[in-house]
């Protein structure tokens, strides 16, 4: 299981976007981290065309295929449906790596039990306004 923005695992952040301009506002190389909704769908082809690594929010099976065809590397899920996308993205042989937002450490054991790809907790996702 992958840990990031766990108190003793040093790990990479994720930076929340609302626009294009804002990635210009995050480091070179970092994850960009987005909502998949149709609003975002501009920001997702500028990511996508540009080799930006990105983590979509996604909320159901078909939004966890229709990002993994838009090459996210992460899909971040709820616990109300991480079980199912993880079989989704198991059966598929999904290249992006399925998350479970975390926010307390004992949240975690749910999301083992769940044998999700990995665990992201709030501490690793940082606000990027414009």
């Amino acid at each position: 299981m992958i840990l990031f923005g766990h108190p003793l695992i040093p790990s990479e952040r994720f930076y929340h976007i609302s626009s294009i301009e804002a990635i210009s506002n995050t480091p070179s190389n970092s994850v960009i981290a987005l909502f998949f909704e149709e609003q975002n769908l501009d920001i997702i082809s500028h990511l996508h065309l540009n080799n930006i690594r990105f983590a979509l929010y996604v909320n159901t099976n078909i939004e966890a295929v229709l990002a993994e065809n838009l090459c996210a590397t992460y899909l971040i899920v709820n616990t109300k449906n991480g079980s199912e996308i993880q079989k989704v993205a198991e059966h598929y042989l999904f290249d992006a790596k399925v998350l479970g937002y975390c926010e307390e450490e004992e949240n975690l054991e749910k999301l083992i039990d769940m044998r999700l790809d990995g665990a992201i907790f709030a501490e690793a996702i940082i606000k990027i306004t414009s």
